[in-house]
């Protein structure tokens, strides 16, 4: 699998899976969990890591999270979230903050699992 991430990553680099592919080369992130159909990789949430916030609780922390735009509407995306979201618990985490773009599919993905949401920010381009 690691060789067909970079197909992978090249495909959702509008999603930051570049970048999060070159960090993997270095060998400074945690683990990234796929989802695949034979070598073919369709979907990627990582890396997979935790931190102690202020309150000595453990967080884990955000993830690049996206399934290839064709292959949607499989489960893939569910099966990735509740697989990262039982690595979070076997490693002692506490919880998780996430960011979405409003209506957008992981948006609808975390509506759909019962999430909470906490707030909204808006942004524009200043003149």
């Amino acid at each position: 699998m690691r060789a067909s991430f970079a197909a992978f990553a090249e495909e959702m680099k509008a999603d930051g899976f570049a970048f999060l592919h070159e960090q993997m080369q270095t060998g400074g992130v945690g683990p990234v969990l796929t989802i695949a159909d034979g070598s073919r990789i369709l979907g990627a949430i990582g890396p997979m890591e935790t931190m102690s916030d202020a309150a000595s609780r453990s967080q884990l922390l955000p993830q690049y999270f996206g399934v290839l735009p064709e292959t949607r509407g499989h489960g893939y995306g569910r099966a990735l979230w509740r697989a990262a979201m039982c690595w979070g618990r076997h490693h002692g985490a506490d919880y998780q903050l996430l960011q979405t773009e409003v209506g957008g599919a992981s948006d609808r993905l975390c509506t759909a699992e019962g999430l909470t949401v906490l707030g909204y920010v808006c942004t524009r381009i200043v003149d």
